[in-house]
């Protein structure tokens, strides 16, 4: 294998913009270079960046693997990659022939059949009709296609699709691969295979390859160098360990913070609604406004701003970086043209830095809004929450409000500060209160609308029982460090506390804390009466505490129920409740071994083993 020193792919600056048309219409003046006016109309278009910024290097004979979440802007790198796509601005240099497997049977006829493909696909590519026959028969075993080979790929599945274009696409030994997602479509054995291939082809031919995938093993396995991309810049770049580990670390977080507000979710019982962002997640709308309201005088140049809760970061809007105005983002700005005073999305020289300029462009309503999605368990807990703008300000007034939905207005919560980098904005508790204050108020109206018969899905899960005489008031689960969390570690000590408060003396309840697998199925589960813990008579506020040393649960998503019973319960029996929070606790099992391509199974056995060498073989 040749030593890595020429760069394979060299990347410049490399942004790709695409334009988003407020009307169809728009598109076509565009397109036919009428900008300005058509009649009383002016084509109005908002600036899209995918990726932006971004400078890569990968030497010949790397494996090279891309991960990120969807929508990142890995599929547009590549598209460029392989010259599908023409980049806005930046420069891509590629040395070598590109052969790219980025799309399920691209180049095939589906009226074809898969040989007829095959040998369609070599010719393409200047072979020869005896290096065809000898190449389709290797092609053939490879993808172990032998009994479909002969039928038209319309009737292949996804998985036949990926076998076949793997398959011919690395049969002539390419100089730069490109994979993108593909190999997900097929099964673990055949992704294994082709694992392998790819390792052969670099080790054998020199070739690079630019791996694109989810399964993070597979990535691990093949490549030796990881890129991390997030929101259309490298956000890691590095040994595949070290960036498996900062991108489960943040997808963890992530997830964290879904899982706890969805549960608050269920607890207010709108468990029909469980997976819609506009009901976990509360939408705080702020706006940059001049004096008077009126377009501001100057220019601002604005970099950045954070929402945090103490000196925690909720959200952060990195502005004039790709994807910073897609409503798609959790938080963003608007910046739709002509409605908007934000400017486009400017690389500063001097400083590196994106930013855009607020600034007299003549929107509509002249102002510069952004938007914050911050989980509903967060306005509900806390009572500490700052506005960080970082912005180069002139001297000008320029306000900071948070719009008020109870009263349809906005509220001033301070000044971007003139010769300062930063300007840090507290944001009044009782405001927060007014966002949750009015949240229930439209939950219990739309509940009284709602037809009182509930769904199967409020009936499977909900809260019931008499609550009068006690009932569970909080449920949390704690990891190995003693943090309370919603991501747990398999094979790992953990706890769960259950605290509870009774109106009269209890004789003798029963604690039950069951987990269910998504299929409904129970998965483990723990009962308990007061007085096997020694008290058999319990009032006030209190709580109960399980634990283990280790968790025997595999890799997954799981649901909780958590009950106070007047008895034990009996096989196929359910006892008086006093309280039941029937499947409202979510939370996720982990392995502490990011690259883990085994699949232990549901329940995780600690299991002691033991070689043997030197064992007679009977005759």
């Amino acid at each position: 294998m040749p030593e890595m020193t020429e760069p394979a792919i060299k990347i410049c600056d490399l942004g790709k913009m695409y334009k988003l048309y407020q009307h169809p219409a728009d598109k076509v003046l565009d397109a036919f270079g009428v900008s300005r006016w058509l009649f009383w109309r002016k084509a109005q278009h908002q600036e899209f960046w995918a990726i932006r910024s971004l400078n890569l290097e990968v030497k010949k004979g790397e494996r090279l693997g891309i991960i990120g979440r969807n929508g990142a802007g890995k599929s547009t790198l590549l598209k460029i990659i392989t010259g599908n796509v023409t980049p806005t601005e930046g420069t891509v240099e590629v040395q070598g022939k590109v052969q790219a497997l980025m799309e399920l049977g691209t180049g095939f006829h589906p009226e074809f059949t898969g040989r007829q493909n095959i040998r369609a696909s070599l010719a393409y590519q200047g072979l020869s009709l005896p290096e065809i026959r000898e190449k389709e028969d290797e092609i053939i075993d490879f993808s172990e296609l032998e009994d479909f080979i002969d039928q038209p790929i319309k009737t292949y599945s996804a998985g036949m699709y990926a076998r076949l274009g793997f398959s011919t696409a690395t049969s002539v030994k390419p100089e730069i691969l490109i994979i993108d997602e593909v190999l997900g479509a097929g099964d673990a054995y055949f992704a294994g295979k082709c694992v392998e291939r790819m390792k052969k082809l670099t080790e054998q031919s020199g070739a690079t390859v630019l791996f694109v995938s989810h399964d993070l093993g597979s990535v691990q396995a093949l490549c030796d160098r990881i890129i991390w991309i997030q929101k259309g810049v490298i956000a890691g770049d590095g040994k595949p360990l070290n960036i498996i580990k900062q991108y489960s670390r943040t997808v963890r977080r992530d997830e964290e913070i879904r899982l706890r507000a969805r549960d608050l979710k269920i607890s207010k019982k709108q468990a029909t609604m469980l997976d819609k962002q506009t009901n976990i997640y509360e939408k705080l709308l702020f706006r940059l406004i001049s004096q008077g309201s009126k377009h501001p005088i100057r220019k601002h140049k604005i970099y950045s701003i954070t929402l945090k809760d103490s000196q925690e970061i909720i959200g952060e809007i990195d502005i004039g970086s790709p994807m910073d105005n897609h409503p798609d983002q959790d938080h963003y700005l608007m910046t739709s043209a002509g409605f908007m005073d934000w400017g486009e999305a400017i690389k500063q020289k001097d400083k590196l830095r994106c930013y855009r300029f607020y600034g007299d462009f003549q929107g509509k309503y002249a102002h510069a809004p952004f938007q914050f999605s911050v989980p509903k368990s967060y306005l509900h807990n806390s009572n500490n929450f700052t506005l960080e703008i970082r912005a180069d300000c002139q001297e000008e007034e320029i306000t900071v409000q948070l719009f008020l939905p109870d009263q349809d207005t906005y509220h001033d919560l301070g000044f971007l500060q003139v010769n300062s980098a930063y300007s840090n904005l507290p944001i009044p508790t009782e405001l927060l209160s007014l966002h949750n204050e009015l949240d229930f108020l439209k939950e219990s109206i739309t509940k009284q609308k709602e037809d009182k018969s509930p769904s199967p899905l409020e009936q499977t899960i909900d809260e019931y029982g008499s609550k009068k005489e006690a009932e569970i008031i909080h449920v949390s689960l704690f990891d190995n460090s003693e943090k309370e969390t919603k991501i747990l570690y398999s094979l790992e000590p953990f706890q769960i506390t259950v605290e509870y408060r009774t109106n009269i003396p209890i004789v003798n309840p029963t604690f039950v804390f069951c987990i269910y697998l998504a299929s409904g199925l129970t998965a483990s589960q723990w009962a308990i009466s007061s007085k096997e813990l020694g008290k058999e008579v319990i009032e006030g506020h209190g709580k109960i505490l399980f634990w283990n040393s280790s968790l025997l649960l595999g890799a997954g998503s799981y649901v909780a129920s958590v009950a106070m019973f007047k008895s034990t319960p009996r096989k196929g029996v359910e006892p008086e409740p006093y309280h039941v929070l029937d499947r409202c606790i979510h939370f996720q099992v982990v392995n502490r071994d990011y690259l883990e391509t085994i699949d232990h199974g549901i329940c995780r056995q600690p299991i002691h083993s033991k070689l043997e060498e030197s064992i007679e073989v009977p005759s």
